[in-house]
């Protein structure tokens, strides 16, 4: 059930929230959109002065208070806190209270422009995907999307520039490093293959060694680049993986992409 106000006055919306949050504030979330300051003593002391703002408090307790801009809040206090509303001079007063580590945060609203209150049913479980381990992972279980023949020697082999993601050899057993990155590839990417090829290749001056940069978008200068270094790319989409049969894997990404 969703239950919202808009405009009351200090006593109107301790009053709904009293009603619809307070009563049950372990199960609902409650917004609340005012010009507020906020006091805030505990791991360090703040005073943030008069703005218009979004409050949330949410039913595990957490307080968040969100500028118009910018993706991270303001001011916060942790899951577990205590909160509690007053009315003092016409203002409505947002009072938070944690106890381990003790921290205490007051936030007065001297105009309330909306309040809603309702009880969300969340129990989906996250899955995150699309990181460069993922991608890693798809290789070492299917390496010929890469290329035919190519089989993994090692995962994360150390080097004295640091760790190759992949060490591999191709059909005619060269040596072949492949390095994976999740977004578009730039010019420390190449750099940093380059010195993985050459530690190697520092190990046995007469042998011959493959470097490749996989990434789901590699720029034309870089892909220069890296024809300058004599090394290779592999230009594909991101993988998402998730538990949807739907998904596209990353062999289906890699197949249309000849080796360049």
């Amino acid at each position: 059930m969703l239950h919202y106000l808009c405009q009351p006055d200090a006593k109107e919306a301790k009053n709904f929230i009293a009603e619809y949050h307070s009563s049950k504030a372990e199960k609902t979330l409650l917004l609340v959109l005012a010009d507020c300051k906020v006091d805030y003593h505990g791991r360090a002391r703040s005073l943030l002065d008069w703005g218009e703002r979004l409050i949330i408090i949410k039913a595990d307790g957490n307080v968040i208070v969100h500028r118009p801009s910018l993706r991270e809040p303001v001011n916060w206090q942790p899951a577990g806190s205590i909160t509690t509303y007053h009315v003092e001079d016409k203002d409505l007063l947002i009072k938070s209270r944690h106890t381990n580590p003790p921290e205490k945060m007051t936030i007065a609203c001297r105009e309330v422009q909306f309040l809603l209150s309702s009880q969300l049913k969340d129990q989906g479980q996250l899955h995150l995907t699309g990181m460069e381990a993922d991608i890693v992972n798809e290789i070492m279980q299917n390496p010929e999307c890469i290329e035919e023949g190519l089989r993994i020697q090692k995962r994360e082999k150390q080097v004295r520039s640091g760790l190759i993601d992949l060490y591999c050899y191709d059909k005619e057993h060269i040596p072949t490093i492949i390095e994976v990155k999740r977004s578009t590839a730039n010019i420390s990417n190449v750099q940093q293959l380059r010195m993985y090829v050459d530690d190697v290749q520092g190990e046995n001056k007469e042998a011959t060694v493959r470097g490749i940069l996989c990434a789901p978008h590699i720029p034309d200068m870089i892909k220069h680049l890296l024809e300058d270094y004599n090394l290779e790319y592999k230009e594909v989409e991101r993988a998402y993986v998730l538990h949807d049969d739907n998904q596209k894997t990353l062999k289906e990404y890699f197949e249309g992409y000849d080796k360049d």
